[in-house]
């Protein structure tokens, strides 16, 4: 069987990937495959619900294609501890293709399992191209370097701001039934995160232009039909703007994301608009902190230090039109 597409979602928590996996879910031959790295320790471990409704063990699409890979809910605790052998605390020790190497070879059956569970999905879904927004940039490299996917990989950014106020945010956790609420940041964390993830994102995809990407969230929901065309082309596939998009609003299919932001759970018609609250909610203090400690990232990436008006300093068409803020001359190698 062909491997599967894969489109990796990278990036840091907050940063609108959700709405994006929705989106691009909703073409058909696409799967919503949500934050996929999680599965393991939230959809099996904790027996948390597909957004079809159902726990993950027991939904029709997703506890066949884990019988089709011959994992079982008992699988889940083991996946998990393989995980902490190369979790994102190991991201600044990659510095040579030596440790790199070393780190990946700790994951033992991991990577072979990931890649049986993708392909029995894209199978049973009849797919032809798995989202996964999971962001973290270390699970994307595995993925590359130790599975036969066919990977690429999509670098999405979002003001620094508006990602630091989504984080203070209280919101239950609807993918539990345990009614606990999401995880919350405090800015000066957020703020490390958005520098590791994101820097990482780029120190590991940028020799390979052909399969890397850059796509700022306020430049996607301003254009979504130029998104959506860009990233086909991207991983060589064909789409029908009109079967996907109605005047920027896209009515979400019946989905089967195994994991993620509480609103994919919901089923009413979506308009694409920038969530602009955090310009008039976010603290002054908690702005300045984001603003501060993710620079010069954050204003390499657009976004103007200590101005919280729209941030356009580029043309979007021109963004939009290669969807790669940096253009790389690295020679291609590896897979």
């Amino acid at each position: 069987m062909t491997a599967p597409k894969v489109l990796y979602i990278g990036g840091t928590g907050r940063s609108g990937s959700t709405v994006l996996d929705r989106l691009l879910g909703s073409i058909d031959g696409w799967f919503s495959g949500g934050e996929l790295a999680f599965l393991w320790r939230h959809g099996l471990g904790n027996k948390g619900r597909c957004t079809c409704g159902e726990p993950l063990a027991s939904c029709p699409l997703w506890s066949m294609a884990l019988a089709d890979a011959g994992i079982t809910e008992a699988d889940g605790e083991r996946m998990v501890e393989l995980r902490r052998r190369f979790w994102s605390v190991h991201l600044p020790l990659m510095v040579s293709e030596r440790t790199n190497n070393r780190f990946l070879d700790r994951l033992g059956e991991f990577p072979q399992t990931v890649e049986r569970l993708y392909r029995a999905v894209a199978e049973r879904s009849q797919s032809r191209v798995i989202v996964d927004s999971s962001k973290e940039p270390h699970y994307a490299w595995i993925l590359r370097q130790r599975t036969s996917l066919d990977v690429y990989f999509l670098h999405l950014v979002r003001d620094p701001r508006a990602i630091a106020h989504s984080w203070q945010r209280k919101r239950v956790e609807r993918g539990l039934t345990t009614g606990q609420l999401m995880d919350q940041r405090p800015s000066p964390v957020a703020a490390a995160y958005f520098n590791v993830s994101n820097g990482a994102g780029e120190a590991l995809w940028r020799d390979r232009p052909d399969r890397y990407r850059f796509l700022r969230y306020e430049d996607f929901v301003a254009d979504p039909a130029a998104t959506v065309e860009a990233l086909a082309e991207f991983v060589g596939e064909e789409v029908s703007i009109d079967d996907v998009l109605a005047d920027r609003t896209f009515q979400p299919g019946p989905a089967h994301s195994a994991w993620g932001n509480p609103n994919r759970f919901n089923t009413d018609p979506i308009t694409l608009r920038d969530d602009a609250a955090w310009r008039t909610e976010l603290s002054p203090i908690d702005a300045a902190i984001s603003s501060g400690l993710t620079s010069p990232l954050s204003s390499r990436y657009g976004y103007p230090l200590f101005d919280r008006s729209d941030p356009d300093a580029q043309p979007r068409a021109q963004r939009l039109r290669d969807l790669q803020l940096f253009p790389s001359n690295a020679n291609t190698h590896g897979k």
